[in-house]
């Protein structure tokens, strides 16, 4: 391994940040090949993937499993007496709290990696135990190994260790509702009130939205699945009503991939499509629109100022839902020498691959190998949702084929 590459000549000790998919994933793989894993999760295990629990993927489990996740949980389950059909389908399609309960969770507790995840855990900042962000060279910085600080409750210690996969992904650090991507005025004091993730709005969540008129943000699929939802919940409940603000100019909100692979996706797209253009029903689809102010209403909800095509308006409503996506938290790693892509904060060398795509369809994706995963930072990697930065085109799949492509590169202990 050379300098350029980023990766140190030795050292077993292996930190991953986050403990979702792929931090799971990649602690299970780097265990089956002899290094020492701490795995550093701020909630709990599976955390983000059950607060959208009741949201369906589009992809097979599959897609969104490991060879070597799978095998692992088949053989505990042989050796314990058990079934091994327990695991779900490959072609099953689940939900989010269907992945974590029949999948992560278990895996979680595989005796090979139970014993390295400590939860409710924060990783405050990472650094080099001898070398400042302003030290040059690779070859030095790589005799120094990682220094983390951590948090578990009111306690904080270090924790060091040769290589570190930050796998914390991106659904703790939302986008804002703005125009121009900052906060509008108004929204940062309003910010607790508004729901910036995926609520149920059909199961758990049903009694805060049924009746109400709901501001739905944002032209995704998390958008999509929230419209959608309210609509379902205002055939029950007639009083209840969505005004949808995207900030596209496609005489649909949503894109249409032509003959769809993924069932799920095409379904949700052609309704939300329909419910945006129907002239009578309780989907109110805004175009081209960009926020400027978020204010409470006298009556506890809000009024929200939107510019439109040159005109502006005042829209009341109860609720604010802001499918807005999401952005990397690069705070814990502002000490050490990444180099990021100006536009969508993700390492650059992946980014430049990901600006080049041109197919809407994300399934067309394969990773681009190991080389565009490295950085300055010998040793230093982020991998899943959080190496895509900005963009919400990240595939499970990919970040499991980027579990392998980075072990190619990190020698063996």
């Amino acid at each position: 391994m050379n300098e350029e590459q980023g990766v140190p000549q030795s050292g077993n000790r292996i930190a991953i940040v986050g403990a979702g998919p792929i931090g799971l994933e990649a602690a299970m793989f780097a265990k089956q090949r002899g290094f020492d894993v701490t795995v550093l999760e701020q909630g709990r295990v599976a955390e983000n993937i059950r607060s959208w629990g009741h949201v369906r993927l589009f992809s097979p489990f599959s897609m969104n499993s490991s060879p070597w996740g799978r095998a692992a949980l088949t053989e505990a389950k042989i050796e314990a007496g058990r079934d091994s059909r327990a695991l779900p389908p490959e072609d099953a399609l689940l939900t989010g709290l269907e992945f974590a309960e029949q999948y992560l969770l278990p895996l979680s507790r595989h005796p090979e990696i139970a014993d390295t995840i400590r939860q409710n855990t924060r990783v405050i900042a990472i650094g080099r135990a001898s070398r400042w962000k302003s030290d040059l060279g690779g070859a030095s910085r790589q005799e120094s190994p990682f220094r983390l600080l951590v948090r578990t409750g009111q306690n904080e210690e270090t924790i060091e260790c040769d290589f570190v996969l930050d796998c914390s992904g991106t659904y703790s650090s939302h986008n804002h509702l703005g125009a121009g991507g900052i906060p509008c005025p108004g929204e940062t004091a309003s910010a607790k009130r508004i729901a910036w993730t995926l609520p149920d709005v059909t199961g758990c969540d049903r009694d805060e939205y049924s009746g109400n008129r709901t501001l739905v943000v944002g032209s995704g699929y998390s958008a999509a699945t929230t419209v959608a939802g309210l609509a379902e919940l205002a055939s029950d409940v007639p009083a209840t009503s969505v005004v949808w603000l995207t900030r596209t100019d496609r005489p649909q909100p949503m894109e249409t991939i032509a003959d769809d692979s993924l069932t799920g996706r095409a379904a949700l797209t052609s309704l939300s499509n329909q419910l945006a253009t129907e002239q009578e029903g309780a989907v109110d689809w805004k175009p081209c629109s960009l926020i400027q102010s978020v204010e409470s209403s006298q009556q506890g909800g809000f009024v929200v100022s939107i510019e439109s095509k040159g005109k502006c308006e005042n829209i009341e409503a109860d609720r604010i839902v802001a499918n807005v996506g999401y952005r990397p938290d690069r705070s814990i790693y502002e000490e050490l020498q990444i180099h990021e892509c100006y536009a969508t904060q993700g390492p650059i060398k992946l980014a430049a691959v990901l600006l080049g795509e041109t197919s809407a369809d994300c399934l067309a994706q394969t990773c681009p190998g190991a080389e565009t995963l490295t950085s300055p930072e010998p040793g230093f990697f982020i991998l899943g949702a959080k190496s895509y930065g900005r963009s919400s085109q990240f595939l499970l799949r990919i970040g499991i084929d980027q579990i392998e492509a980075v072990f190619s590169l990190i020698p063996a202990p």
